[in-house]
């Protein structure tokens, strides 16, 4: 069977205070070190003894998010809305899409249909804009991105993105989210210098922090022809959401059950998807043997998690 229970440990670094959670009252105080990343201050042996299968596929509100939300919460942002930032892996309408259109089963887990009611219908940019945050492409992830194209002007939609805006700014700008689910490392394992990833992925948290929204971060499944690599941009993921106190979905370990880790064989970088075309959006036993499904009941159970420690679901919703 699946396991997709235990929450995520997170490490913490100095400077900003935030508030502890209430449920830990000997730490009334927790700092959080929020100046800008140095590049070229990356050392993989001071990471390599992380091990990803130590840490839990779901995350815990940390102290730091509980303030960022409540800061975002001030500045305006929608607690209906979520951000999707990331590759075609994330960009894929076989990516949650499924559950802003009722092309879903929830099966066995329909304890997750609140989530699911929460975001759905809620404009997920202006009112009267035609995508809920489910069904909206975004304006910060597309296929072949990595993590240094969210700050390229030149991929921003000019649609809806002032000039010389970097796609992540604009995606924030417009959209006014509490969450970003973020996922980067597919292309980055044959694009980006570890150093430099490292440096972007702290930038692109940086950047989410400031607009006072809860960045989300996932590791990252296995690119088959970059197994080294992949290992080593997962450790960098981790070792991010510990440095920031922020949420870690460790989607690697989720999908390391699945037959070739969740990944196409053909496209290595999509996951896999029912092969009678079946939805991503249906949970049976058959179809949540394929990566994309998986991720998709995964990402519900993040939510779960977040929203009902933020006290925005209730129990017996």
């Amino acid at each position: 069977g699946l396991v997709l229970l235990l929450l995520c440990i997170g490490l913490l670094l100095l400077i900003i205070p935030v508030s502890a959670q209430a449920d830990d009252p000997e730490d009334a105080l927790v700092e959080i070190d929020l100046s800008p990343p140095v590049l070229g201050e990356f050392d993989a042996a001071a990471i390599a003894d992380i091990n990803p299968e130590d840490y839990a596929i779901l995350p815990e509100l940390t102290a730091h998010a509980r303030q960022i939300f409540a800061t975002g919460q001030e500045l305006g942002n929608n607690p209906r809305v979520f951000s999707k930032v990331g590759d075609c892996m994330t960009a894929s309408p076989d990516f949650i899409v499924a559950f802003g259109t009722d092309d879903y089963d929830l099966g066995d887990y329909a304890d997750l249909q609140p989530v699911i009611d929460y975001f759905a219908g809620t404009p997920a940019r202006d009112e009267g804009f035609e995508f809920d945050s489910f069904t909206n492409p975004g304006l910060s992830t597309s296929s072949g991105y990595n993590t240094a194209s969210v700050f390229d002007s030149i991929w921003a939609n000019p649609n809806w993105c002032a000039a010389g805006e970097s796609p992540i700014s604009c995606e924030y700008r417009v959209s006014r989210p509490a969450f970003s689910l973020i996922m980067f490392g597919t292309n980055d394992v044959f694009f980006t210098d570890p150093g430099l990833f490292d440096y972007n992925l702290r930038l692109i948290v940086l950047e989410t922090i400031k607009s006072g929204v809860i960045p989300v971060l996932h590791t990252f499944p296995t690119r088959p022809d970059y197994p080294e690599r992949s290992f080593l941009l997962n450790q960098t993921i981790i070792d991010v959401a510990a440095d920031y106190d922020i949420p870690l979905v460790n989607l690697w370990l989720a999908l390391e059950v699945l037959p070739n880790g969740g990944v196409d064989a053909d496209r290595t970088i999509h996951l896999t998807v029912p092969v009678d075309g079946t939805s991503t959006g249906v949970f049976d036993e058959e179809t949540l043997q394929t990566g994309y499904t998986l991720r998709n009941l995964v990402t519900l159970q993040v939510f779960d998690v977040l929203l009902r420690q933020l006290e925005l679901l209730e129990d017996g919703e």
